[in-house]
Formats: structure tokens, sequence, C-alpha cells
């Protein structure tokens, strides 16, 4: 059977081993204990959590430490500008994650061009002009027979 609270175990553990639950909740929580084993083992876990945490100790930071941090500004930042866009350029934060978008943008403009090139018309066969040699008078007689027929004709008042 799953525990009706064990939604919310997780946070209530945290306050638990923190001291931080109202003592209400705190009793009513360790009764609850006593049955559940889920919500017994998120206690364990978050005890050895903050035994841990407590066990710690942060290693210590030298004297000198923000004279060298603003040192290593002051030396970034006296650089001239092109060497700083080439350490941004060749020398990202992340270095392979910065690199996948221009890799995927790289393949994708060589399958474009691939796909011009093979679908490029050829010039040969693309500027056919008419010759005189082929150009039917009669044809083109009877085209501007029918064009004459359709355009209505030009009014000489200006008014319809």
């Amino acid at each position: 059977m799953e525990c009706p609270i064990y939604k919310q175990a997780a946070e209530i553990a945290i306050d638990y081993c923190a001291g931080t639950l109202e003592s209400g909740k705190r009793s009513e929580f360790e009764r609850h204990l006593e049955s559940c084993t889920e919500c017994s083992r998120v206690v364990n876990t978050q005890r050895e959590v903050w035994e841990t945490l407590d066990r710690w100790t942060p290693p210590e930071v030298s004297r000198d430490f923000d004279a060298l941090l603003y040192a290593s500004i002051a030396r970034h930042n006296a650089a001239p500008v092109w060497v700083r866009w080439l350490r941004r350029i060749f020398q990202p934060p992340v270095p392979i994650a910065a690199w996948k978008p221009a890799v995927s943008l790289a393949a994708a403009c060589a399958v474009l061009a691939a796909g011009l090139l093979v679908r490029a018309p050829h010039p040969s066969g693309a500027s056919q002009q008419m010759r005189a040699d082929h150009i039917d008078i009669e044809q083109v007689q009877s085209a501007l027979d029918d064009i004459d027929v359709l355009m209505p004709p030009a009014s000489s008042s200006g008014a319809m």
C-alpha cells in the first residue's frame, strides 16, 4: 500500500530533519514513521545528507584571493578587443555544447547547397530563343486578330 503522504514526504522529511517541523506535525509524522517504511527510508536518507553536510568543512580561501581575482580580471580587460573575441570563439565556456549548433548549421547548409546544385537548370536548355526561321507569320496574325477582338475599342471622348 502506498503512503498517503508519500508525495509530500520529502518536504516533510527535510523539515523534520532540520528541526523546523511544527510540534503537532512532528509527533504525527513520528507516529507515521513507525508504520511506514518508505517514509522511514526518506528520513534516514535525509539524516545522512544532513550529517554529511555537518561534517563537511569548506576549503579555506587564501588571504590574497581577492587581489589575485581582481588582477586576473584586469589582465583580461587589458587585452586587445580582437584577442578577447578570439578567446570567445575558440575557448567558449562549454566547448562541446557551443560547437553543436555550428556543426548542425554547417551540415544543413551543405545539404541545401548539394540540393541546389543537383536541381539547378542547365544553362544550355534554359534560354531557348525563338528564331526568325521558326516563326509562323499566319499564327502571329491570328493571335493579333484575337487580341483585337478581345480588346474594347478606345473611345475618343475619354468618358464611358
